[in-house]
This record gives C-alpha cells, sequence and structure tokens, in this order.
C-alpha cells in the first residue's frame, strides 16, 4: 500500500540485499485441494512496475520502483489467518474461497502471517505475498529482495479494470494494527483492486551493491512466488522491465524483458 496521508505504509520484513537466489519460480502448492467448478477464483497480478530510482540508502546504491499487487481474477482474494494461543508467533493461513451460489468455502494453505514492528509499523504480514529480482538479461539466477511481508488490502482501483462496474467495492483495509495479541487477522484484495507499494516505502529497493554499472539488467516482480494460493491463472504473476542503470540513473529499455 502506499505511504500517503490517508493511507499507512505498509512495511516488509526480511529484506535480504545483495544475496544471489535461484529464478523467481513456484516453490510450494497453490492449496490443499484441487480449485472446483464452484469456485471464483482470485487472479493475482503485478502491474507493470514504475518509479524507477537509484539512490544511496545507508551507504549503499540501491534501486528503487513501485509496484502494485492486483486482483482481476473472478473472486476476491481473502486470507484468514489465526493460531489457537497467543504464545504462537505466527498465524496459519486459510484461504476463503468464493462459491458461484453465494457462499465460501475455507481451503488450508501453507501460506503464514508475522507481526511486524519493522520502521515503525505494527500489524501482520502476509509472508513470501511477492518477491523481486534484477538479473542480467537471459541469465535465470537474479539477485533478489524478498519482499516476504505484506499487509494486504483494497488500497487502489485498478486502471482498465476488466470486470468494469461489476468490481467489487473496497472491503479490506487494515491488519490489526498494534494488536499483537490476537488470534484472527484477515487482509485480501477485492476484484477489480490493488495493494500498491510506493518506491519510498521501507524496503522497496534491490542492492545494487558490486553489479557492473553502468548496465543492462532485467527488472522483475512476481506476485505469489511460491505458488501458496489458488487461483484463476498463475502464469500471469510476473511482470518484466528491462532497464539501463549507471551510478545515479534509471532508463527504461522495454517493458518486458
Amino acid at each position: 500500500m502506499l505511504a500517503t496521508a490517508t493511507t499507512v505504509a505498509t512495511v516488509v520484513t526480511g529484506v535480504l540485499l545483495g544475496v544471489l537466489a535461484p529464478a523467481i519460480a513456484d516453490h510450494g502448492t497453490a492449496s490443499h485441494r484441487a480449485a472446483g467448478p464452484e469456485d471464483q477464483l482470485p487472479d493475482l497480478q503485478m502491474e507493470p512496475l514504475s518509479d524507477y530510482r537509484v539512490q544511496i540508502l545507508e551507504g549503499r546504491r540501491v534501486l528503487r520502483f513501485t509496484a502494485v499487487i492486483a486482483n482481476r481474477g473472478e473472486g476476491a482474494l481473502e486470507l484468514v489467518g489465526s493460531r489457537t494461543s497467543i504464545s504462537t508467533e505466527q498465524l496459519s493461513v486459510v484461504q476463503r474461497i468464493s462459491q458461484r451460489d453465494g457462499g465460501h468455502e475455507s481451503v488450508p494453505t501453507d501460506a503464514v502471517m508475522d507481526y511486524s514492528i519493522e520502521d515503525k509499523h505494527s500489524h501482520w504480514h502476509l509472508q513470501h505475498a511477492a518477491e523481486y529480482g534484477l538479473r542480467v538479461p537471459g541469465e535465470e539466477h537474479p539477485r533478489i529482495a524478498h519482499k516476504e511481508g505484506f499487509c494486504l488490502i483494497d488500497d487502489m482501483r485498478l486502471p482498465g479494470d476488466s470486470s468494469g462496474e461489476t468490481a467489487d467495492p473496497a472491503v479490506y483495509d487494515g491488519c490489526e494494527e498494534g494488536l499483537t495479541e490476537t488470534r484472527t487477522v484477515t487482509q485480501g484484495i477485492s476484484v477489480g483492486w490493488g495493494d500498491p507499494y510506493s518506491f519510498d516505502v521501507w524496503g522497496q529497493w534491490i542492492d545494487l551493491s558490486g553489479l557492473p554499472l553502468p548496465g543492462r539488467y532485467c527488472l522483475e516482480a512476481t506476485a505469489d512466488p511460491r505458488g501458496l494460493l489458488a487461483e484463476t491463472d498463475t502464469g500471469n504473476n510476473t511482470t518484466t522491465t528491462l532497464v539501463d542503470l549507471t551510478s545515479n540513473d534509471v532508463k527504461v529499455v522495454d517493458t518486458k524483458c
């Protein structure tokens, strides 16, 4: 979510800087049961990245950018985290899937929520909601910044939303800020809505230390990189941008790479 006067900026935990890792890929199971014909599933996508900047942060040169996690599916992404005792730090996550008859079915997932106090923000985050990578074009091993923790909310109506006037109203607006002892947290993204993360939000960067500059690189962002959530199409979860980087500037070469 964007850091604006009306929106509390979401803080992302667990950023790993300057780490080489396997290419962004599906590492998990979508849910604990196959999708059925009555399911109205979300379709998670990353909107095109924007607001590129090269800046110095705590003595390191970093690439910043704005990203948006979008839902262009048939049903809302609704996630309910819960625990039986407050002594358990993580919340286990169930995905509530809309049914065509108006009901819902709760499906266990391998996803978890953690409580984060990074950067003076205190609320519950869904882990591994998205991942960013920067790689040399043609190579498969990007340098990644694990955007592991996200407070998913309805924060922006999507431009050109295919659902048009049938898009759901905003439903999800917070992640139990300050409630460290809660046992249940609900978050998600309604159809036709997105959750934006501005370039100036804490953790919204990739460390450029040690990379040859100037240079041409492929910047990529993937929603649900571990395949933890059920959705209509996992083939459209990634957006890429080909960029030329210098020590102080970014030039977009192509909107895909």
